[in-house]
């Protein structure tokens, strides 16, 4: 089976689990980072950890609704978007027992 997709719904990269992700994984970035600083206070440290995963967060979230907004344009104008081959495992006809009459 062959799928390709052709338009990424912008509402959905905002409203998922995407930015979350995201999040998560900028906090753990800003709090590796923030060992760097060995001349701040401890509150110092907690807001520039705050900072840098929001500031970071919506970096991030900017660029990929940017990013599928263009891929959109794209696939608007007539080219072809991304493409998935996808084989069913395990499909046969014989002995599977499901459907049949009982």
């Amino acid at each position: 089976m062959k799928l390709e997709i052709k338009n990424i719904n912008l509402g959905t990269v905002v409203f998922s689990v995407y930015p979350l992700v995201l999040f998560v994984l900028s906090f753990l970035n800003a709090i590796f980072a923030v060992g760097d600083l060995s001349d701040y206070t401890m509150m110092q440290k907690i807001m520039q950890v705050v900072l840098w995963t929001l500031a970071q967060t919506l970096t991030l979230v900017v660029i990929s609704l940017a990013l599928a907004f263009v891929y959109n344009l794209l696939c608007a104008f007539g080219i072809r978007g991304i493409r998935f081959d996808i084989e069913e495992a395990g499909v046969s006809s014989e002995g599977t027992g499901e459907g049949e009459a009982q």
